[in-house]
């Protein structure tokens, strides 16, 4: 019984430190603090929009843990955009933006920024799992 409690505690431990994550770097592109190597390649608009998504994407995985009321479904829903919202960063920050200019010692920057990115899709997956599993049985 101990390790069912654990787990649930673990789960919605990981799921407020990857919504903290999400709004700490939406905040960033929205205020142009410049933290996220990602908006130096975006210009001013495009760096508030995906700001905004990423907030928005942290604050719906946070609140349904806090705020009761809020239907099951949505939190599916949100948790599933979550997911994508990361895989499109991915893609940005690593492969778009990521590789253009690279020379031979920044390799290693590169795929060392991968792995941390991947690492956080990983933790949102397990997050978002669940929902993603109860969804599909629609």
């Amino acid at each position: 019984m101990a390790t069912a409690k654990s787990k649930v505690s673990g789960d919605l431990i990981l799921k407020i430190l990857v919504g903290i994550l999400f709004v700490v770097i939406g905040i960033e592109g929205i205020g142009d603090f410049g933290g996220n190597d990602l908006y130096d390649d975006l210009d001013e608009a495009m760096s508030i929009i995906v700001g905004a998504v990423l907030l928005a994407a942290g604050l719906l995985l946070i609140v349904p843990s806090f705020v009761g009321g809020i239907k099951a479904s949505f939190v599916k829903v949100s948790t599933l955009i979550v997911l994508i919202a990361w895989i499109v960063y991915i893609v940005l920050a690593d492969f778009v933006y990521g590789l253009s200019g690279n020379d031979g010692n920044e390799w290693f920057l590169w795929l060392e920024d991968l792995v941390y990115h991947l690492l956080i899709l990983y933790c949102i997956y397990r997050v978002a799992a669940p929902a993603v599993k109860q969804l599909g049985n629609r």
